[in-house]
């Protein structure tokens, strides 16, 4: 049996109202906030069939206004990642971000899509239930062009959370979106992420440099970077390999998926709760960050103490700063382009 619920959550600084939503099936139960379309909560059950949540969140809307920068669970746009010097150049206009990292232009800042409150309807289809988000960010918000129409769609269909995203520009533009949840399948944060297990359908990933800029298309093989067939996640962070260590003795970096269709792109287990997850998408990275800085939210859901490494996230997306890194592959939006994202997570036992 599905049902999706609608609830008040709380108000926001500017004494906006925030509503969680609820949707449920015989599999698993989500939690989406529309504040910042905001994945709150994610429970799954572990292979004694114990239901229990794997995602980072807290337990009111100030908490996630105080450490909006951390992003847990929420939609990240206009562009997901750094873009260097705050510069995005296109069709040869120079459009000047906002610095916020580095010298760079994180996120969107400083309009962040994770703090943007969104409007909601819930709607059931046959057994699909799901939670469609909409709002228009307007012309130049955060300094991007062109007003888009946003739409992001939930829908929980049996073991399976699918997200797809849609974006109807008025003129020229560049959008990259992603979903920042931190997974963590030991359930309820009890343990953190050293011994879950990551595997990437990937042959190669970028380098980053001191700043986390995009650097160098590089080779997986003989390399910690090589995710093929899985590691601990322990085993990356005790690396001495420097690009570990550059990032926050961790990983923050973007993954190139092989051209595989319709396949698995990466997998999560869990070993000792049984739980994996699945992660399809059609987007051709995946920026894989370990909460190397989580610390800094101190105190997250049901009194749980903040940790570096308390989870994992599996950013699907573009080529990091596309435009300027890779232009050859750089893609714009407009009237007659929309901007399209689907990804799937997909939970297991």
């Amino acid at each position: 049996m599905s049902l999706v619920e609608k609830k008040q959550f709380g108000i926001t600084k500017n004494g906006e109202k925030i509503y969680l939503y609820i949707l449920k099936n015989d599999f698993i139960e989500v939690e989406i906030l529309n504040f910042g379309g905001t994945i709150r909560r994610i429970m799954t059950p572990d292979k004694n069939g114990k239901m229990e949540n794997i995602v980072l969140g807290f337990d009111s809307v100030s908490e996630y206004e105080k450490h909006i920068g951390i992003h847990f669970g929420a939609i990240v746009g206009r562009n997901a990642g750094r873009i260097k010097d705050g510069e995005l150049v296109i069709k040869g206009t120079k459009y000047q971000l906002e610095k916020n990292n580095g010298g760079n232009n994180l996120h969107g800042y400083p309009d962040f899509f994770a703090e943007k409150v969104w409007n909601g309807e819930t709607f059931e289809d046959g057994e699909d239930v799901g939670l469609i988000l909409t709002r228009v960010s307007p012309h130049l918000e955060a300094n991007f062009p062109g007003e888009v129409e946003f739409t992001v769609k939930y829908t929980l269909r049996e073991n399976k959370l699918i997200v797809e995203y849609d974006g109807k520009a008025s003129e020229d533009t560049y959008i990259n979106l992603t979903n920042h949840s931190y997974f963590n399948l030991s359930g309820d944060l009890k343990r953190n992420i050293d011994n879950q297990k990551i595997m990437l359908c990937c042959d190669r990933y970028i380098k980053v440099d001191e700043k986390t800029l995009p650097v160098e298309i590089t080779d997986v093989k003989e390399s910690i970077m090589d995710l093929r067939n899985g590691k601990r996640f322990k085993d990356i962070f005790e690396s001495d390999d420097e690009q570990i260590k550059i990032v926050g003795n961790g990983i923050d970096h973007p993954f190139i998926f092989n051209e595989v269709g319709d396949s698995v792109k990466a997998r999560l287990e869990d070993e000792e709760s049984g739980r994996t997850l699945e992660v399809k998408t059609d987007q051709p990275v995946g920026v894989i960050y370990t909460g190397n800085y989580v610390h800094e939210a101190k105190i997250l859901s049901n009194g749980v103490k903040a940790q570096d490494h308390l989870g994992v996230c599996i950013e699907t997306q573009d080529y990091p700063d596309v435009l300027k890194f890779l232009p050859e592959k750089g893609k714009i939006y407009n009237k007659i382009n929309d901007y399209k994202q689907k990804t799937i997570f997909i939970f297991g036992k």
